[in-house]
């Protein structure tokens, strides 16, 4: 007994505890649809963010209200990796989610999740999965149609977010058919909805001006055609203050401009020759205001200067 009594109190002394410490383990995060509890492991986060793999029925709305709580936080995700909000996206596609305000969760048992099953079945799935066979047959207009219908549309950011993929090839065919006009009224009609999230709408104004944009192209397209210069180069001016560097990949732009500049180039050399320095430099600076990295005006417009400097001088 002895014996016994001396290993007890060696062992109370050194500090040991037969109590496992777990205090290091990492807490497992999974599925929530509702992120109406959040809980944290006490650890502080080593990253940013966190890689997210991408399974059988996702968006990003769906992921954003599932790991971070919020649908609205899609945009998030979207600027994260570098993709448009509106970009599709497939199955073992690995994305990056902000770390902060991660949902940290505990595992239900499995009566509730027999029961939240039953519920996203009863209330989610048969409106989600009518609208994912309108996209998928290319029904577009019927699927605008199907989600303004629907009572729940200014609560279901999902169904918003397929609302604008319909809106958005339905525009797109339009265009092609050469309904611009229709297009853009669509798109009104869309942005003035009030039940529509203020993410919803600003994608749509963006769509909206682009397709302004584009009539205002094809126009001065028009205008160059007819050898009215300046008519076509005070549109292509206002477009590209408007989008900038975007419209680099605008066919119809860039074809435009190259044709209004070749005429300002022309006019601007025989100024030159005739040294009517001023008259020249402002046709190529034109140029540059629609397209800075033109290599032919940039040289001009240093060797204009270095002349007046020098006929200054003298």
């Amino acid at each position: 007994m002895k014996r016994y009594t001396t290993i007890f109190l060696a062992l109370t002394l050194s500090g040991c505890s037969f109590i496992e410490d777990r205090s290091a383990e990492q807490v497992e995060i999974v599925d929530i649809s509702d992120g109406s509890r959040t809980y944290t492991s006490g650890k502080s986060v080593q990253s940013d963010t966190i890689q997210y793999t991408v399974r059988s029925g996702d968006t990003l709305g769906s992921i954003a209200k599932k790991m971070l709580g919020n649908a609205q936080r899609y945009l998030e995700i979207a600027e994260l990796n570098n993709i448009e909000p509106q970009a599709p996206i497939y199955v073992g596609q690995q994305l990056k989610l902000p770390s902060k305000g991660l949902i940290l969760v505990k595992p239900r048992s499995s009566q509730q999740t027999v029961a939240k099953t039953e519920q996203a079945t009863q209330s989610e799935e048969q409106p989600t999965t009518e609208m994912d066979n309108l996209l998928s047959e290319q029904r577009y207009y019927e699927a605008i149609e199907y989600a303004r219908a629907q009572e729940n549309l200014a609560d279901n950011n999902e169904l918003q977010e397929k609302l604008i993929i319909a809106a958005q090839n339905q525009v797109r065919q339009m265009r092609r058919e050469g309904l611009t006009g229709e297009a853009e009224g669509l798109l009104q009609v869309l942005i003035d909805d009030g039940r529509l999230s203020e993410s919803s709408q600003q994608i749509l104004l963006s769509n909206l001006a682009a397709l302004n944009v584009e009539q205002d192209l094809a126009e001065a397209k028009q205008l160059a055609d007819d050898e009215k210069f300046d008519e076509s180069y005070n549109i292509l001016l206002s477009a590209w203050q408007v989008s900038g560097t975007e419209l680099e990949s605008n066919a119809l732009f860039t074809g435009t401009r190259n044709k209004v500049s070749e005429h300002y180039h022309q006019k601007a050399l025989r100024l030159y020759r005739n040294q009517k320095l001023d008259e020249s430099l402002m046709y190529w600076d034109r140029i540059l205001a629609i397209n800075p990295s033109d290599d032919l005006a940039l040289v001009y417009k240093d060797r204009v200067k270095s002349l007046k400097e020098k006929l200054e001088s003298l």
